[in-house]
């Protein structure tokens, strides 16, 4: 099937919508791959019904389109086909009832009420009615940067933010508590105004480091060539008492110290005397870190006034 693009279903839609002119090239990104597919598509807040029959015309007759909204009218919708649900998207009872009634769906598009606690429910209680390979997509969430009803600190976009946290709870070099997102949410991504969650349980493993059989080389490491003799000297300390630690270049240089520590009560005892002093330098080298960090940051902000 030959694709529309969602801009020019916007135009030709034969009732109002209002959509933001960024939209399309992020609509067209996130969902050319489904047009000509029988998926089931849901858009909440429809009122008008324009943007009904531009989903229509752009995902093709195989789609099935549902429709929510809050105002009774909308149900007038039904008589051209399209899905009609009236309720409260801030309502956690009212997706349940939902999703139980419809099943799992490809696609969520929120053209809502765009407050905080309307995109956040409707986040929470539908990522894991999303079919693999499908997506939630949160628009005009530039409204987490105006008044709008918001404290900043609680907007959705920061909340969002904090969901970072569980795709990284799959790393096996953290120990960062899962979520329910953690199951079901493989990306996310951050457009202007537009946030999009990609459900994938099948791609939301564990991270774990893996090795193949090529030969080591032990090269020297000079990512901290460049750092000054104030935190080389802490890095050299700390690197110094940390025998209980063994990298495996360290290890592979020192196969004997590698044996010692393979004594579980040597190395508890070693561990006894240096963690505090290796605490100390480590907190050292991270004010360092910190202070050089800031330098870059207010450098860079200088170059940007320059432009």
């Amino acid at each position: 099937m030959k694709s529309v693009s969602s801009e020019k279903a916007f135009h030709d839609s034969p009732y109002f919508s209002l959509k933001h002119s960024n939209y399309f090239q992020v609509y067209d990104e996130l969902l050319t791959k489904y047009v000509g597919h029988s998926i089931t598509f849901l858009e909440i807040g429809v009122l008008d019904g324009g943007s009904l029959f531009m989903w229509r015309d752009f995902f093709g007759k195989d789609a099935r389109i549902i429709g929510i909204d809050m105002n009774p009218e909308a149900e007038k919708w039904r008589q051209n086909g399209f899905e009609i649900f009236i309720g409260d998207q801030a309502d956690p009872n009212f997706w349940k009832k939902l999703y139980s009634e419809i099943g799992l769906i490809d696609v969520l598009l929120d053209d809502g009420g765009h407050r905080n606690d309307q995109q956040l429910v409707t986040m929470e209680l539908s990522i894991a009615n999303i079919r693999d390979g499908g997506v939630v997509i949160i628009e005009d969430t530039q409204t987490s940067y105006m008044k709008f009803e918001n404290i900043k600190k609680f907007s959705f976009v920061n909340l969002l933010c904090k969901k970072i946290d569980a795709l990284y709870s799959r790393s096996g070099d953290l120990r960062i508590n899962g979520s329910v997102y953690s199951n079901y949410v493989h990306s996310i991504q951050f457009f202007e105004s537009i946030c999009a969650l990609h459900i994938d349980r099948s791609k939301c493993k564990l991270n774990i480091r893996v090795e193949n059989n090529g030969i080591k080389s032990f090269a020297e490491d000079y990512r901290y060539e460049n750092d000054g003799i104030f935190q080389d000297t802490l890095r050299t300390l700390y690197d110094f008492i940390s025998i209980d630690y063994l990298t495996p270049s360290r290890s592979a240089k020192n196969p004997q110290l590698a044996d010692l520590m393979d004594n579980f009560i040597l190395r508890r005892l070693i561990r006894f005397f240096v963690i505090p002093p290796r605490g100390v330098i480590y907190f050292l080298l991270k004010v360092a870190n910190t202070i050089k960090l800031l330098k870059i940051i207010r450098q860079l902000e200088l170059m940007d006034r320059r432009k």
